[in-house]
Formats: structure tokens, sequence, C-alpha cells
């Protein structure tokens, strides 16, 4: 039985807690869209052939596209999103934590240390893409429904950015053969460990998250991270299967690549300002 939950629209008053987490959310969402822009972005380097090149920076445009639409509804809610683009872009290597909210895994520090050629970039978007299908998926069914509508067109364009994954993936192939082909192998499971993290720790258990259950009520979160890891994994291996590789075994989530659920009071008091 599927969960319903109050609804608000543009311009509806919304209860103070309400406003926090929904402000926190988006803060990291779209802060994290651009500086994962910036990130994709340093990836050109590794561009082998022009038409690679084209594709990924068009993934670039959209990804700060993602950061635009989610920044414009923070905007409408009294949020200074111009100081939240303007310290990404002076500072775009080490931005400060106090003013915006970057996951882990699209800071500089983080980032860096996974790519070294063109197979990284393609497997990025092959393996951890899937984790953003899911888990961003899930905001198009959520209590506010600005959100909602804004992640309903992100969520396709996602799409679109695993389909370059896969496409990049297979020309490392064909370009490269037998090896190439065992070389990406070998590679799925650094970026495995990061899509096992995205969507956050359990919300059962003694590694349970702290702070889901209080966006899963009011429907800011409308799936729990084992659902999402299912759709996750199902899709990972259909896509793994159409390049010509195998979802391997045994690998553990990697949390520490995002800021999950568990921003204490005065993180989200600081957003609301």
């Amino acid at each position: 039985m599927s969960r319903t939950w109050k609804t608000y629209d543009k311009g509806d008053p919304l209860p103070e807690a309400y406003r926090a987490m929904l402000i926190h959310l988006m803060s990291f969402q779209g802060d994290s869209e651009y500086a994962g822009a910036q990130r994709v972005a340093e990836n050109m380097r590794f561009a082998p052939r022009p038409e690679e090149a084209y594709r990924l920076s068009k993934k670039v445009m959209e990804e700060m596209g993602h950061a635009y639409y989610v920044w414009n509804l923070m905007q409408d809610l009294g949020v200074d999103v111009d100081a939240r683009l303007a310290e990404l872009v002076r500072n775009p290597e080490e931005p400060d934590a106090r003013k915006v909210c970057v996951i882990n895994g699209f800071r500089k520090e983080n980032w860096s240390r996974w790519f070294d050629s063109w197979s990284d970039v393609a497997l990025f978007s092959g393996v951890v893409t899937p984790a953003a299908v899911a888990f961003l998926g899930q905001y198009r069914d959520c209590s506010y429904l600005p959100w909602a509508r804004v992640n309903s067109r992100i969520h396709k364009e996602e799409y679109g950015h695993l389909a370059f994954g896969v496409w990049a993936a297979k020309r490392v192939i064909e370009f490269g053969g037998e090896a190439a082909r065992e070389d990406l192998q070998a590679r799925v499971p650094k970026f495995l460990r990061m899509g096992l993290g995205f969507y956050g720790r359990p919300s059962t258990g003694p590694d349970r998250s702290a702070t889901f259950d209080q966006y899963y009520d009011v429907g800011l979160k409308t799936k729990r991270p084992e659902e999402l890891q299912a759709e996750y994994l199902e899709l990972l291996e259909a896509r793994l299967k159409e390049i010509g590789l195998e979802l391997p075994a045994g690998v553990e989530p990697d949390y520490d690549m995002r800021m999950s659920y568990d921003a204490g009071e005065a993180q989200l008091t600081m957003l609301v300002g």
C-alpha cells in the first residue's frame, strides 16, 4: 500500500520544521549538482575524441541546469542563492561548508583520486549515475510539489547521463578490445562503492540513519534506502550487462562520499537563517 502525505505548492505556508528540512535537502541537491558539473568539466582532459568531448560537455551543461532549477525553488523560499553560486565559482576546489552544501564525493580532493583515464569517466556515468536515477527519482513524488515537478525533469536527464555512460564504455571496448573490457571490469568496484552509499544509511538496524524518519514522515523522502538499493542494483546490473560487464559481489557501500540525513539541528538552523 502506497503512503500518502499532505502536500504543499508554491506560495503555501510551510510549517517551520518542514521548511527547514526542505531547504536542507534542496541545498544539498542544488549545490552538489553545480559542484558536480564543475568536477565533470575537469574530466574533459581525458576525452579521447571530439565526439566524447562534445557529449561530456552536454552533460556539464545539464548538471548546471539541474542546479539552476533547484536554486530557483530555494530563491522562492527566501534563500540567497546568488551567494551560493559565488562561493562555488570563487572557490571551486575548496568551497566553504558553512556557505554551501556539497556532498563529499563532489569535493575536489575526493573526486580527483578516482579518475586517471576516460574509462573512469565512462564508468562514473555508467555505475554511479544509476544511483542518482533511483535516489532523485523518489523526489518526483515528494510532498513539496514544485520540487517534485523539477525532479521529474531532472530524472529524465539523469537517464540520459546514464545512457552516456553506457555509450562511452562501449566505445572504450570498441577501440580497445578485450584488454579494455577487462580494465573496465576491474574499475567497477570503486564506483560501485560510491553508488551503494549514494542513498544513505539503512532505515533500520544498528547503523540506521539518525534522521531518515523525519524526512519520510512528511513526504520529503518517499522511499526507504533499502528500496532505493534494490532499484539501483536492478538498473545497474542491466546496464552493465548491456556494456558487457558483470556486477561484482561483496562490495561495501562508501557512505563517507555523501552527507547523509544526519545533519544536526545547528546546520538546519544555519540553512534557514
